[in-house]
């Protein structure tokens, strides 16, 4: 018992651990997500070598409605990954199912975890030594980044983003290392792992970059994705630099076409979260080939020359001040007034432009961007441009070219549009081909950037602030000007187009065969205009034309090889269509249930799929009210109901059959499944309804605490049988079940077990009875069967037993005090002799109100066999005086009480019953003592003080049946202990009352106690004994009895006695005068 109730603490922990988990799948909401919190931090902090036992506890709950519980699932799955990765393959499986959970809060948590994952997995995958499992795990893991890698698409935002980052990681794991850092990378992966291709985990990479760029450069793109994909790519350039010059003319694509959908403050915020990204970049170690086209693309952005040099940090500043040294020195800047004048050769048109000190310099120095720029910034100067444009360079049509890539410029008069535009104009001066957005991104990595001296950024600072300050608000009513222009400009171009187009489908003239046309418009057929889109009803009749034709195809199919594809089809139809079509597939399948019965299984788990979320309908099939549960259930009882009640004859030696397959291979049963095995118990098959329902207690255990209930509520059943077949099953069910089923029935037990307390019996008890409500012992025994059957196994129930009894009424009590009986004996007996179990001795320490009857039939119990601890003749000695007035209540523990407790108890006593008061005699004998333990009051005493009892507590009638018993048992009262009696009883100062009687019953007994008797009687003549009534009767009957013996004890009677004695004894004195005679024996001390 030590071991059982004294455990060391990581017992105590486990203990509490199972307590929290038993807890846990009882409860619902925020109570369970709290305790499963508590769940794993216990398990992963203190009882880490207990997580492959109570793993699995944990991950039963990846099913669970609760949103925060699958969530801390999905934590303990990344926990376990980093921490106790040899786990992997017992968790991989449940993260997939995560990452496609129908909640997003739980997707997106997911898919944080599976980057963790993932590179925990590739990691343990090079110390791992278990292909089996490493394989297993690589498959799983290979699912879920394409599962992830789908999710780019995504309609939801927060999973888009997380899915962006969840490919960075796998960008960076899967590309080797050239830097040699410290963190995983391709490199390390080994090459003895036959089942992965390292080349081929390179070229995924490779797709999934090019991926994110075009993701990062979709028109369509959303800010908050646009920022995170931003933030993965520049990352992505930082850990891999082979990937940097994508990443920089992808950054000046962006900067050039932000996505029009972005409203104001999104592109400001973008272009803020852009410039501190390039600014990162720059500072980063690896972009030191790059740096002139970042620098260029900062000042595109619109940073001044001081703010970039700011920015640049100190060695690369100084690499460049050694370039510039080196003889590239920077062309300065001039300003350009027009375009024209960039053309002309004639210096005279440029004076004016430029400082008198600085003439020859520009005379001599090439066209820039920045002049362009500068010049741009002259509204003048732009005005004259447009003009001079509009008049000599505008086509008279509009290019087929411009129509299909023009698109509105979201910054139109910004200043990154003016350093875009500057640039443009430079490439068409210089005479290039290709006119790109951002040609610096596009420029040699060689080219330098021309630095200006301290001086020199001074003044063009001061001069940018003057003219910032002077054209602010010309630059907006100009670039609001020109934008709207623009825009209403392509508009009603665009309508004259496609005025124009119909004007010349109406005009034109048939083609002539000799003038062959140059260009000929093909007109695009569109399936819309040629076609009409079939009514409803025609639809629906070839959906169920086609599907009967699937399901009429069984025996081409099997013959083709084709069957699984063909039950698949037909499941899919059958769960994913119109109700006629799954009333359809349900009559194929009833109309031969014995070979068709796995295609109804089949489609019972595509069902089951749906409603778990591993499948999902196409956007086209859903439903705006569609309940898969409900789906899967309607189907699972239509199977179950259509098959039982079926009336085929050839079906009915199948049924059973056809129904333990149905349950037992059912992915779920639900709780209207359920309820029908209960309604075949009532009817004719109750013997294979109710073994239908063990077996799915015992096969199903995450379930079974859901289905015992279905079997534990026919132990009240009105057939014997199934009552019986019922407590046998619940008690198989709760000795070998989880402590969630022995939670449950208990629970049931504890409720039956409540109903005898109440004033009538309750309507589950009657039943089909229809008979008045009136408690009998059967209906008592019934509510007590399933409670009486568990007592062996759950010795505590003894205290909920007498929580009840304490409030039943009497015939109840009755009822539980004999059923209880051998229960209570069994659990004696399973404990050493003497030790009471736990729940009893709690049940001593805190008895309920009026179990005290109860309380004394379990001391009875546990001192039948053996002598009282005492511990527990304590417990009763105080509960005798606090609480219990019945002297029953001391009987199991007489042997234990001092002998001045069983004197003082021994009046009570003797009025008891007379088998009980036989049993108290026993006890007190020594009859019932076989370990021959001291007895606390000696026969002689025993007897001595029966006859000392006071009558006014105790009637003459009671002492006398006492004493009677002991005169009875003979081996004990035998003549020196009756002898040594008599004598105490004579040497009373007050002569007992029944001493005489017991004198007459000791000669009858034992003759030779004669003289011993002549003794007394001479001891009574010397008390007067004649004076008192009762005294002087039994001193008459004794000289009778003695006979002529007590002619002496006669004669030495005064003669006022003698007047007294009757007739016969007096005439006797008188014919015998004798002296009295010496003893036979000496006379003990005292008594001469």
């Amino acid at each position: 018992m030590s071991n059982k109730y004294h455990q060391n603490p990581n017992a105590a922990q486990e203990k509490q651990l199972i307590q929290w988990i038993n807890e846990a799948g009882m409860c619902d909401g925020g109570k369970k997500s709290g305790l499963l919190r508590k769940i794993v931090e216990l398990l992963l902090h203190q009882l880490s070598p207990m997580i492959p036992l109570y793993m699995e506890n944990v991950l039963s709950f990846v099913n669970d409605k609760s949103t925060d519980v699958r969530k801390i699932v999905i934590g303990f799955i990344q926990e376990l990954s980093t921490n106790f990765p040899d786990n992997l393959p017992k968790v991989i499986s449940q993260l997939q199912l995560l990452v496609i959970d129908p909640v997003v809060a739980v997707q997106k948590r997911a898919i944080q975890a599976a980057s963790v994952v993932y590179k925990n997995v590739l990691e343990w995958l090079c110390t791992s030594s278990n292909e089996a499992d490493m394989k297993f795990v690589w498959e799983h893991i290979n699912k879920s980044k394409l599962l992830v890698l789908n999710m780019i698409d995504s309609e939801n935002e927060g999973i888009r983003t997380h899915a962006i980052k969840f490919l960075e990681e796998v960008v960076i794991l899967q590309t080797p290392d050239s830097e040699g850092s410290n963190d995983f990378s391709l490199d390390d992966l080994p090459r003895t792992l036959t089942f992965i291709n390292r080349r081929s985990l390179e070229e995924e990479a490779e797709h999934i970059f090019q991926l994110l760029l075009k993701f990062h450069n979709s028109q369509h793109i959303s800010s908050v994705n646009l920022m995170a994909c931003m933030t993965t790519v520049i990352s992505l350039a930082k850990f891999r630099p082979k990937y940097l010059p994508r990443v920089v003319q992808a950054l000046g694509d962006l900067h050039t076409t932000l996505p029009p959908t972005l409203s104001q403050s999104q592109v400001n915020s973008v272009r803020k979260h852009l410039k501190i990204q390039i600014i990162n970049l720059v500072k980063h170690p690896s972009s030191n080939e790059m740096i002139p086209q970042l620098l260029q693309l900062l000042s595109d952005i619109g940073m001044t020359q001081q703010e970039i040099n700011k920015v640049i940090p100190k060695e690369k500043r100084n690499k460049r001040m050694a370039d510039v040294k080196n003889g590239d020195t920077p062309a300065k800047r001039f300003r350009l007034d027009s375009p024209q004048n960039s053309q002309s050769s004639d210096s005279n048109s440029r004076t004016d432009m430029f400082d008198d000190d600085s003439n020859q310099s520009a005379k001599t120095s090439p066209v820039t961007e920045d002049s362009i720029y500068e010049g741009l910034n002259n509204i003048d100067n732009v005005i004259n441009l447009v003009t001079t444009t509009l008049l000599n360079q505008l086509p008279l049509e509009m290019p087929q070219s411009f129509l299909t890539t023009y698109k509105p410029i979201p910054n139109a008069g910004t200043g990154a549009q003016k350093r875009s535009l500057a640039k443009m104009i430079l490439a068409v001066i210089k005479g290039e081909p290709e006119v790109l957005p951002t040609p610096a991104i596009s420029q040699p990595v060689t080219t330098k950037i021309p630095l200006l001296s301290e001086d020199d950024e001074k003044i063009t600072l001061k001069n940018a602030v003057a003219k910032l300050q002077e054209s602010t608000k010309v630059d907006r009513q100009v670039e609001t000007a020109v934008s709207k222009l623009m825009e209403e400009t392509r508009q009603e171009f665009l309508k004259e187009e496609e005025r124009k187009a119909k004007e010349k489908e109406k005009q034109a003239p048939p083609p002539t065969p000799t003038v062959p046309k140059l260009k000929q418009k093909v007109k695009l057929l569109k399936l819309q205009e040629i076609t009409r889109p079939v009514p409803k009803e025609i639809k629906e009749r070839m959906m169920m034309q086609a599907v009967a034709r699937i399901l009429n195809s069984e025996r081409e199919a099997a013959i083709g090889g084709a069957a699984q594809i063909r039950a698949k089809f037909i499941t899919i139809f059958a769960s994913s269509y119109s109700p006629d079509i799954r009333d359809l597939v349900m009559n194929y399948i009833l109309d031969d249930p014995i070979n068709r019965i796995d295609l109804g299984l089949s489609w019972l788990y595509e069902e089951y799929a749906y409603m778990q979320g591993f499948n999902r309908h196409p956007a086209t099939l859903q439903k705006a009210n569609e309940k898969p549960d409900q789906n899967y259930s309607q189907l699972l009882c239509a199977l179950v109901t259509q098959i039982c009640e079926g009336g085929k004859p050839l079906l009915e030696n199948s049924k059973e059959v056809l129904l333990r397959r149905i349950y037992t291979e059912a992915p779920v049963i639900t709780d209207e499944a359920v309820d029908y095995l209960k309604h075949l118990v009532i009817e004719d098959k109750l013997v294979l309804a109710l073994e239908l329902i063990e077996e799915l207690c015992v096969m199903r255990p995450p379930r079974a605490h859901k289905y015992a209930p279905a079997l534990v509520c026919h132990v009240l059943n009105e057939n014997e049988e199934i009552r019986e077949f019922a407590l046998k099953s619940a008690l198989n069910i709760y000795k070998t079940g989880s402590d969630a089923v022995k939670k449950v029935i208990e629970k049931n037990a504890l409720l039956y077990l409540g109903f005898i307390a109440l004033d009538s019996p309750p309507s589950e008890l009657m039943g089909s009875r229809h008979s008045i409500r009136v408690w009998s012992d059967d209906l008592y025994k019934l509510c007590l069967n399933l409670v009486m059957a568990l007592f062996l196994e759950n010795e505590e129930l003894i205290i909920d037993v007498a929580r009840v009894y304490g409030c039943s009424g009497a015939e109840a009590k009755r009822c539980v005090l004999r059923a209880v009986e051998g229960p209570l004996r069994g659990v004696a007996a399973a404990h050493p002799p003497a030790a009471a179990p736990p729940p009893f001795r709690a049940l001593l320490q805190d008895c309920p109100r009026g179990a005290e009857t109860l309380l004394t039939r379990l001391v009875h119990i546990l001192t039948d066999k053996a002598p009282p601890s005492a511990e527990l003749v304590a417990r009763v000695r105080e509960l005798y005086a606090t609480r219990v007035s019945d002297v029953r209540f001391l009987i199991p523990v007489l042997n234990g009480l001092s002998k001045r407790e069983i004197l003082a108890a021994l009046p009570k006593l003797i009025k008891l019953n007379p088998v009980v008061v036989k049993e108290v005699f026993n006890k007190l004998l020594g009859l019932q003592n076989p370990n021959n333990e001291q007895l606390p009051v000696t026969p002689e005493e025993l007897l001595v003080a029966l006859h000392l009892i006071d009558p006014n507590k105790a009637d003459l009638k009671y002492i006398i049946k006492a004493t009677a018993l002991c005169f009875a048992e003979k081996n004990v009262y035998t003549q020196d202990v009756v002898s040594a009696v008599l004598q105490r009883l004579a040497e009373e100062p007050d002569t007992p009352v029944l001493m005489m009687r017991s004198v007459l019953q000791a000669l009858t007994l034992y003759p030779g106690l004669g003289p011993l008797a002549l003794n007394i009687l001479q001891l009574l003549i010397d008390r007067e004994v004649w004076t008192n009534k009762v005294a002087w009767e039994g001193w008459v009957k004794c000289c009778e009895r003695l006979g002529p013996c007590a002619s002496a004890v006669l004669g030495a009677l005064p003669p006022r006695a003698r007047a007294a004695l009757p007739p016969h004894l007096a005439h006797a004195q008188e014919a015998f005068p004798q002296p009295v005679p010496k003893p036979l024996e000496p006379l003990p001390p005292g008594m001469e």
